[in-house]
């Protein structure tokens, strides 16, 4: 018999590809957020952000993986590399990219924040774009995928955001 399976979604198909054979789901505690770090996401160039995870699924489960996804209008991401951590990077079916990351060394304690830092390929199009997260406990799992406040050149995705989103700009109205 399974594991017990609260999801709190608005995307079944998502959420389909982690029931079968996955830990729990629970909904958000600890939040994905997009850092722009001072540069706006300008339609069609690159630059990098960072995902910070703010610590772990439950006091005594560390982060064991996490994994990402863009959609479509995404160009391309890059993981950059992370001491202690393996990444991988594939193109979805639907045109999506996913990128997962893997903790190769000691678990990371709970309260301890993780950062992947991405290069990414902004859309052509300015407007809102969400990355859905999902962080692998041994025993748990968070999955953050209900849109919110975007984040800008000087404003983080708020903290309390379940789902990180950006705010791609047109050329020439970046703030830096």
């Amino acid at each position: 018999m399974g594991r017990p399976i609260i999801v709190t979604t608005a995307s079944a198909t998502l959420t389909l590809l982690f029931v079968v054979g996955s830990p729990s789901i629970r909904s958000s505690a600890a939040h994905g957020i997009i850092e722009l770090n001072g540069v706006s996401a300008v339609a069609g160039t690159t630059s990098t952000m960072t995902l910070e995870v703010q610590h772990g699924c439950l006091p005594s489960e560390p982060t064991e993986q996490v994994q990402a996804f863009v959609g479509k209008p995404w160009r391309a991401v890059k993981p950059k590399p992370i001491s202690g951590w393996s990444s991988a990077v594939t193109r979805q079916a639907n045109g999506g990219w996913h990128i997962t990351w893997t903790n190769l060394g000691a678990p990371i304690p709970f309260g301890t924040a993780t950062f992947f830092a991405i290069d990414a390929a902004w859309p052509k199009k300015p407007g809102t774009y969400g990355m859905t997260v999902l962080q692998l406990c041994p025993n748990s799992s968070y999955l953050w995928n209900t849109p919110a406040g975007a984040a800008t050149a000087d404003a983080p995705s708020p903290p309390l955001t379940p789902k990180p989103e950006v705010m791609v700009v047109a050329p020439g109205s970046q703030t830096k």
